[in-house]
């Protein structure tokens, strides 16, 4: 006699009793939130870019895109693991996290780290992109310090599977950003003062009250480690995935680009690889539920996920590729002005890197399932080394390099995230309690 997992597994009524916990809550209108507040989110990171670019034009709306970038590199590769290390923490071990010491320390030292890096930037560049002003240190610690907050409170709130207060958090976040850029385009539109507000609007994550204690959630495991070497080696992958998606305005910068030229390619890879930034509460969403599913050993479904997601990136990469060719340039040009718009080459490169991408993150998340972040790392890092192999032997404009370079990043990591996931684990294995992972 047999019974079935939360998931659809068939199992033995032994297994089904020792994997009962498994069974987590549906929450539809959870889910709906999420996409909504997603949406809004989305639309609100374009709507605070074409504002600013809008005002200040494209030499001083420079300073804004790279710190956009250097957040957004520091929030990835440090905030966000944390995010998902609290998030499965609590998945696994029913809603406790805040209450276990070594876990807090384990949270706060890459957060710290992710501030003191990027203050450091600033201070170090601050002649070549801020023109020469420390003030833009100070706005850079503080948004960073407000992207750390709000990724602890996140990843609380979906560990313990409130996910209509984290959509909610999303779309108050957006609509926040957006109302103080009108004010600044309307008062005192300086670069200093549209950097000056990005700091704020990540604190309205406090209006959930998202460390407040949950006893109802199921526990997987009744000892989780606390996971320091899944921790660094999942922030090593973040960090070689996040440095090909998003270092390109800085590269270019480096590699001896213009200020207009920054600026072409900071709004034409933030505008094209919104599909990607904007699923990252999509991603926490299907995180939990894919901890469970390799928590129940069942690998045979996650195998097949990891082919699904990789042949819907694949073509993803095609279509995406297509319209950047024939709308891209068009579409830059209306929401920013001609002066921003890239080439057609540019944006069909840009635009089919961001389809394997967008399948990456998913795939990303059943490594992350499996405790499997050391694989993770050792992907990304030869896919980030072969990006910047291209980097240096493509001739052309400095756009042009990074956008190539960018693209076959991408196709290498979405290949061996695929093959390295269904190679390893051929044959299904009931790995049964989540404590047996290797930590």
């Amino acid at each position: 006699m047999t019974n079935t997992t939360g998931y659809g597994a068939p199992m033995s009524d032994a297994a089904a009793e020792r994997d009962a916990p498994t069974r987590l809550p549906r929450d539809p209108f959870g889910t709906i939130a999420i996409v909504a507040g997603t949406a809004v989110a989305a639309l609100s990171i374009y709507v605070f870019q074409v504002i600013a670019g809008r005002s200040l034009g494209t030499t001083d709306f420079a300073p804004i895109g790279v710190i956009w970038s250097v957040q957004f590199l520091v929030f990835t590769v440090l905030d966000v693991p944390v995010e998902q290390y609290v998030t499965r923490r609590l998945t696994i071990g029913g809603g406790r996290w805040i209450s276990d010491r070594r876990a807090v320390v384990a949270t706060v030292i890459p957060l710290t780290l992710g501030v003191i890096i990027g203050t450091a930037f600033v201070l170090a560049t601050r002649d070549r992109f801020f023109g020469g002003s420390a003030a833009f240190a100070a706005v850079m610690a503080g948004l960073l310090v407000s992207r750390a907050v709000a990724s602890l409170g996140r990843g609380s709130l979906v560990g313990r599977r409130r996910f209509r207060a984290y959509g909610g958090s999303l779309g108050l976040e957006g609509a926040v950003g957006v109302a103080l850029a009108a004010a600044v385009a309307t008062t005192n539109p300086t670069t200093l003062a549209f950097a000056a507000i990005l700091p704020i609007s990540p604190l309205v994550v406090f209006l959930t009250r998202p460390f407040r204690p949950s006893e109802t959630m199921p526990v997987l495991a009744t000892s989780v480690p606390a996971g320091y070497a899944f921790l660094w080696a999942l922030v090593a992958a973040t960090a070689a995935s996040q440095i090909i998606l998003a270092s390109g305005p800085v590269v270019v910068g480096f590699i001896g680009g213009t200020a207009a030229a920054i600026s072409v390619i900071f709004v034409t890879f933030s505008l094209f690889r919104s599909p990607v930034t904007s699923s990252y509460p999509l991603v926490a969403r299907v995180l939990p539920d894919f901890t469970a599913i390799a928590a129940a050993g069942d690998d045979r479904r996650l195998n097949l996920l990891t082919v699904r997601l990789g042949a819907a990136g694949a073509a993803a990469g095609v279509l995406f590729g297509f319209l950047g060719w024939i709308l891209g340039p068009a579409v830059v040009e209306l929401l920013y002005g001609s002066e921003f718009a890239p080439s057609s080459s540019i944006a069909a490169l840009a635009a089919a890197a961001v389809g394997f991408a967008l399948a990456s993150l998913f795939l990303n998340q059943i490594y992350v399932a499996r405790g499997e972040t050391g694989r993770l790392a050792a992907i990304w890092w030869t896919a980030l080394a072969i990006a910047s192999a291209t980097l240096l032997m493509v001739d052309g404009e400095p756009v042009e390099r990074v956008a190539v370079s960018f693209l076959i990043g991408e196709a290498i990591a979405l290949v061996l995230l695929v093959w390295v996931a269904v190679a390893s684990h051929r044959r299904s294995t009931d790995v049964g309690a989540i404590e047996a992972e290797q930590y």
